[in-house]
């Protein structure tokens, strides 16, 4: 029989032909061998049916599991996964398994927002810029141990294929962001005289209580990192080299005027070229850009760290 399986971290699912005697087990080392050859990591893969929120007995045999000629499967590491959905700036939050299909989840978005019939059938689930086939699992949005995915419910003509302001209130939002502001870490700045989105504003406090503000460029988000400077918003500008913190040297590292108005950092879209990306990614990889997973609270976070050493 031919079924059709579906991966952490990949929108493309593969096309499997299975014997009705195969043990669920076989689909694991099929589709996930990198993980086959690690007894702890296959452990910890499972495999299930679609909108079926309990995983199978992987000794047991695809008929015996009930796995029909058609259907559509997830083998993956995640066993439930957090789901944001944006819908007109209202947000709507679930955790669901991961074979769970965008139908279903559009299907809750739409109940939850209160759309009619005929509002609802103009809208689309959208992840990262582009439109999901409503029989994609959401597990393959996202990858262990994250387990977690930001939606846009929206037309294409709300949104004209740009969802990067939606998704960054969305993470505007997020515990991570939330905690810190009300520690008084960092926060927004509105600056009537600046440009609008995709640039954005934020302060971020120092050791010694000064806040320093930031110009923050948004283009592409999340697909593509942020970049960001040091700002003079009284004039605005970018702010003069005597008036930067460079007072250690990772400070005077990142915040130095060197030709390019970004912070020199791994995670800044400008700064990250391929003449740095070589040894980048070999000195810092956890300051890497990864789309899936980052916001721009792993940039900000950093900035603050060096601001206090």
């Amino acid at each position: 029989m031919k079924v059709f399986v579906h991966i952490n971290n990949s929108l493309q699912f593969r096309t499997a032909e299975v014997n009705a005697d195969h043990k669920i087990g076989h689909l694991v080392k099929e589709f996930v061998p990198e993980m086959s050859h690690n007894q702890d990591f296959l452990e910890d893969v499972e495999v299930y049916l679609e909108n079926q929120d309990d995983d199978f007995d992987k000794g047991i045999s695809v008929q015996e599991a009930g796995i029909k000629h058609g259907d559509h499967i997830f083998v993956g590491r995640c066993k439930k996964i957090s789901v944001t959905i944006i819908y007109a700036g209202k947000t709507f939050a679930t955790s669901v398994g991961p074979a769970t299909t965008t139908k279903k989840l559009k299907k809750l978005a739409i109940e939850f927002f209160e759309i009619d019939e005929v509002g609802g059938a103009e809208l689309m689930l959208w992840f990262k810029k582009e439109v999901l086939d409503l029989r994609q699992l959401v597990g393959s949005l996202t990858d262990y141990p994250s387990c977690g995915v930001s939606l846009v419910l929206a037309s294409k003509n709300d949104v004209n294929g740009d969802l990067s302001h939606d998704l960054f209130q969305d993470h505007l939002n997020s515990p991570e962001y939330q905690s810190g502001e009300i520690e008084g870490r960092w926060g927004t700045i509105n600056n009537e005289n600046g440009p609008s989105w995709p640039v954005f504003f934020f302060w971020v406090i120092s050791s010694t209580d000064e806040k320093f503000s930031f110009k923050f460029d948004f283009t592409g988000y999340p697909n593509d990192p942020p970049t960001g400077v040091l700002w003079d918003i009284e004039n605005n500008s970018v702010l003069a080299q005597n008036k930067r913190p460079l007072k250690t040297k990772r400070a005077s590292q990142v915040f130095k005027v060197w030709g390019i108005e970004c912070n020199y950092l791994p995670c800044d879209r400008l700064a990250f070229d391929p003449g740095h990306a070589a040894g980048w990614t070999v000195q810092h990889p956890d300051l890497i850009w990864n789309s899936q997973t980052d916001t721009f609270f792993k940039y900000l976070n950093e900035i603050h760290q060096i601001l206090n050493p």
